[in-house]
C-alpha cells in the first residue's frame, strides 16, 4: 500500500515495486482509508509523512485502532525530529518500522529494504527454531541504558538476535512467538542466558561496571529446577547477582502466580534486581506490579513517544514516576528517540534511559568499542549537561 497526497509519487513508487511482481494498492490519505481499514492489512505501508490535511502519525494511529500491524517505511522531506517521533509511535503500537527514506526517493534504497521484507517475511517454523539452536544462530546485541542526570552509560539490556544462513536477520517478533508456542523458549532462554554470563564476566574483568539486563519468560520462571540451573550457570561463570537484572516479560503469562511469587522473592533476597517490562501496556498491569516483587519499573515505549507533544502521555508517565518513587522502585523509559524526550524524563524525575537517541542495540564487539569511545569523552565530574551528552553520543555513535 502506497500512501502519498502527491498523484507523481504514487505512480513512481507504484510502478518501481509492481516491475518486481508486487502486488499494489495507493491512497491519497487518510480520508479513504477511514473508510475501508482493512486495505492497510497488507504486508507493507510506504507513507508519506504529509499528507495535506493529516500526517503519517493519523495513519499510523488508524493502524492501531484496527488492530493491523504491518511493516512501515516513511518517505518524508519533513524535520527529521517530527519523523522519528513517528517511527517511535509507530514501534510502540507494535508496528514493523522499517525506517525513513527522503524525498527525492533513493529507489535502489527501497528496493532494497523491500528485498530484505521479502526474505525476512519467509515461514518461520519450530524446524527452523530448532536447527538455529543446534546450530548456534542465535546472538545476543546490547543496548545500553543511561543514567539521565549523569549522563553515564549505567547498563545493557540484552536483546535476543536471529542471523539465520538462509533466512537473514529473523526480527524476535517473529520467533519468539512460535518458540513460546511449542516450548522452544525455554533451551532458547538457557542458550542465551549462557551468552549473556559470559559476556558479564569478561566485561566485567576488563573494567566495564555495567548492570546487565536478561530477559526471562513466564515459561522459564516456571519449569521445577529453574532456581538451581540459574544460580548453577551464574557460578559457573563467576557472575554475581548484584550486577544483573532480570526483566519479566508478559507478565499476564504466569500461570502459577504462587510459584513466580516465591522464585522472584528468593531472587531478590539473593541481591538480583527485578523488573516489570512495558508498564502500563496490556502485558503489565497495576495488578502484576502489586502482586509479584518488583525492584524496577519499565515505562513503555507507547508514552515515551508522544510525552512531548500530548499532554495525556506526559501526565501518565509522570504518574507512573511518581508511583514507583513511592513504592521505592527504579524507573527505566524504554524507546527515548529524542533530546526533548530525553529532557522531559529526566525533568520528571526517571532515573534510566534507553532508545535510538542514544545507541541502537550494538553486538559485543562494536559495544565495546563505542563504549570505551565513549567512556572517554566523559568527564570524571558527574552532572554533565544534556547538550554535552549529545555532542558525545553523536561523536561516539557507530556508523
Amino acid at each position: 500500500m502506497i500512501i502519498d497526497d502527491d498523484p507523481t509519487m504514487r505512480s513512481l513508487v507504484g510502478s518501481l515495486l509492481s516491475r518486481q511482481g508486487h502486488d499494489i494498492d495507493t491512497a491519497e490519505g487518510l480520508d479513504e482509508l477511514e473508510h475501508a481499514p482493512e486495505r492497510l492489512d497488507v504486508d507493507l505501508v510506504i507513507l508519506d509523512y504529509r499528507l495535506g490535511r493529516s500526517t503519517g502519525l493519523d495513519v499510523i494511529r488508524l493502524l492501531m485502532t484496527s488492530s493491523i500491524t504491518p511493516h512501515v517505511i516513511l518517505l518524508s522531506g519533513a524535520e527529521r525530529e517530527r519523523v522519528m517521533g513517528a517511527v517511535e509511535l509507530g514501534r510502540a503500537y507494535g508496528l514493523h518500522m522499517l525506517g525513513v527514506l527522503e524525498k527525492p526517493l533513493d529507489a535502489p534504497a527501497l528496493l532494497r529494504i523491500v528485498e530484505q521484507l521479502q526474505a525476512s517475511l519467509r515461514v518461520v517454523s519450530s524446524g527452523h527454531i530448532r536447527a538455529a539452536l543446534e546450530r548456534g544462530h542465535f546472538l545476543l546485541a546490547y543496548q545500553p541504558k543511561f543514567c539521565l542526570s549523569t549522563g553515564r552509560v549505567s547498563g545493557v539490556e540484552a536483546l535476543a538476535r536471529w542471523q539465520d544462513p538462509e533466512l537473514g536477520l529473523v526480527p524476535p517478533d517473529r520467533f519468539i512467538s512460535v518458540a513460546e508456542k511449542d516450548g522452544q523458549i525455554i533451551p532458547l532462554t538457557w542458550q542465551l542466558v549462557e551468552q549473556a554470563l559470559a559476556q558479564q564476566y569478561r566485561w566485567r574483568r576488563a573494567g566495564f561496571d555495567l548492570d546487565m539486563a536478561i530477559n526471562l519468560s513466564p515459561a522459564v520462571l516456571e519449569t521445577d529446577d529453574f532456581l538451581p540451573q540459574f544460580l548453577r550457570r551464574l557460578t559457573a561463570h563467576n557472575v554475581t547477582p548484584g550486577s544483573l537484572t532480570l526483566e519479566l516479560t508478559e507478565t499476564r503469562g504466569i500461570r502459577d502466580m504462587d510459584r513466580a511469587i516465591d522464585q522472584l522473592s528468593r531472587l531478590c533476597d539473593l541481591g538480583f534486581s527485578i523488573a516489570i517490562d512495558d508498564f502500563g501496556t496490556g502485558n503489565a498491569s497495576m495488578l502484576q506490579l502489586y502482586r509479584l516483587p518488583f525492584t524496577q519499573l519499565k515505562i513503555d515505549r507507547a508514552f515515551v513517544a508522544e510525552c512531548t507533544y500530548d499532554d495525556k502521555a506526559e501526565s501518565i508517565i509522570q504518574m507512573v514516576i511518581e508511583l514507583a518513587r513511592r513504592l521505592g522502585l527504579d524507573v527505566v523509559a524504554e524507546g527515548v528517540e529524542t533530546l526533548e524526550q530525553g529532557r522531559l524524563l529526566k525533568r520528571a524525575g526517571c532515573h534510566t534511559g534507553q532508545g535510538y537517541f542514544f545507541s541502537r542495540p550494538l553486538y559485543a564487539d562494536r559495544f565495546e568499542a563505542w563504549y570505551g569511545n565513549f567512556g572517554k569523552q566523559i568527564p570524571d565530574k558527574e552532572g554533565i549537561s544534556w547538550h554535552t551528552m549529545q555532542q558525545f553520543i553523536q561523536q561516539c555513535h557507530p556508523t
